[in-house]
């Protein structure tokens, strides 16, 4: 090593001696090493001008990923999984950010910071249809649920709901079944969810030609399986059996369910009820909606004590009222069949094991609705459909990959501030950008007000997992 002296400076450069050709004699090379520290006579290495590599959308991985570290939920996905963990998580956000088929994750992950966080996730076609496969197996998802569950359940509760999940799939999970007053080729998706916290829990599948009255039972033991004491059940109308009202009973399993119209014991309980429902004693007021109820006490099947709510939702049975005399004509009704479909508009009852206030028993049953959100979050957030898939274990893999997505979609909602959506958080940090250099190094850019909010809100979260 050489020093050169400048002004007060020292400079350290390296040398050696290079044999030149034209003028037949040896020259030096001096290369430059850096800035001679006077105390310690060691240099500085020169500074090298980084070279700008890619700018990558920054925002909405960086955010979701810190909600996925600081709550824990990477590393319980992490203890299960191992090395698929990258992958998965990818994948999950190419699903919140994008509504597009997974076939076009690999060409989102070469521009979105996720290739940063994630280098060993592996997005393409053929690596995606294996990922599937591989974390659909069964004893994965024990494990997995078992620690999930561990963290998660209340003991307050359950709320049990399905959907239908129409696809073409070649395989005998699809078929062809009743929902929803259509009938269609599909799969069953049954999703229980915590009463309380308003949490996924579970989820079980079953082909699409499973009516919901045939699945109760065993949803119950496979939660109890996995460590959910379902001490109390949130129900529709479609679960409503001799059989399935039995097993609760026997189960010690409290319920509240809705009693389907075709029953002789709701026939019964309007004719009951018809001189004494609509009474001011019997007025209860539930959010904008004005009803009159009646608690009555009930015997199932000759032996299970319960008790029936009457139900008369005013401005529904106008206007069903209004629309049945409307197209009566139309639909070529009877006179008297006209006004048998009078007499119940706005009527529906519940039914509970339990005695619960008149005043308390609306805001109790539609938290059922939490059921229905996840179903919606689903399939317009999470993109479950449309199913491309054709083996069981895909399809486990599929929707266990869904679940996991709305976890996370409904505790990252949770952390925002207020009257922030995730799609709006999401839209507002996708446009916060970084560059990526040669050296590997991440510089963000500025991020304007909101987004800084939105990243300080997700950062500062405690976590639940």
């Amino acid at each position: 090593m050489a020093i050169r002296f400048k002004g007060n400076g020292r400079y350290a450069y390296k040398t050696h001696n290079k044999w030149n050709k034209e003028k037949k004699k040896y020259e030096t090379i001096w290369t430059y090493l850096g800035v001679v520290n006077p105390d310690t006579g060691e240099y500085q290495k020169k500074h090298k001008n980084k070279q700008e590599m890619l700018v990558l959308n920054y925002g909405d991985s960086f955010a979701l990923n810190e909600y996925a570290v600081k709550s824990g939920i990477y590393a319980m996905i992490e203890k299960v999984f191992g090395k698929m963990t990258q992958s998965i998580f990818a994948l999950c956000f190419f699903k919140l950010f994008e509504s597009s088929a997974m076939q076009h994750a690999d060409t989102w992950f070469e521009g979105n910071y996720a290739k940063i966080i994630f280098p060993n996730a592996a997005l393409s076609t053929q690596r995606i249809s294996d990922l599937l496969k591989k974390i659909g197996n069964e004893r994965l998802l024990r494990e997995f649920f078992k620690l999930y569950l561990k963290k998660v359940y209340s003991e307050k509760g359950v709320i049990i709901d399905s959907t239908g999940l129409p696809n073409d799939i070649s395989f005998p999970l699809s078929a062809f079944g009743h929902h929803g007053g259509n009938i269609e080729k599909g799969t069953r998706l049954l999703m229980v969810v915590d009463k309380d916290n308003s949490q996924p829990l579970y989820f079980r599948y079953a082909a699409g030609n499973i009516v919901d009255v045939a699945t109760l039972k065993t949803t119950i033991r496979e939660v109890k399986a996995m460590g959910i004491e379902a001490n109390y059940a949130l129900l529709d109308a479609g679960y409503y059996s001799n059989t399935n009202i039995s097993h609760l009973f026997d189960n010690d399993i409290s319920f509240l369910i809705r009693l389907p119209a075709g029953r002789t014991i709701f026939s019964n309980l309007i004719e009951q009820t018809k001189y004494t429902l609509e009474k001011p004693k019997n007025r209860v007021i539930h959010g904008k909606r004005v009803l009159y109820i009646q608690k009555v006490a009930v015997t199932l099947y000759e032996k299970y004590p319960a008790f029936a709510y009457v139900c008369c939702d005013i401005k529904r049975r106008a206007d069903e009222t209004v629309k049945l005399l409307t197209e009566a004509e139309e639909d070529k009704l009877s006179t008297a069949e006209t006004i048998k479909k009078i007499k119940t508009a706005g009527l529906f009852v519940l039914l509970s094991a339990a005695d619960i206030p008149v005043q308390e028993v609306l805001p109790l049953y539609y938290l059922r609705n939490q059921a229905e959100q996840i179903f919606q979050i689903s399939k317009s957030h999470a993109d479950i459909l449309p199913l491309r898939v054709y083996s069981e274990s895909a399809f486990r893999g599929i929707l266990f990959l869904n679940f996991l997505c709305v976890v996370l979609y409904l505790n990252l909602r949770n952390q925002l501030p207020d009257k922030t959506s995730v799609e709006s958080a999401i839209k507002e940090l996708r446009n916060l950008m970084c560059k990526v250099y040669d050296d590997n190094s991440i510089i963000p850019q500025e991020p304007n007000k909101k987004q800084r909010n939105i990243i300080e809100a997700i950062k500062n979260t405690v976590g639940k997992f």
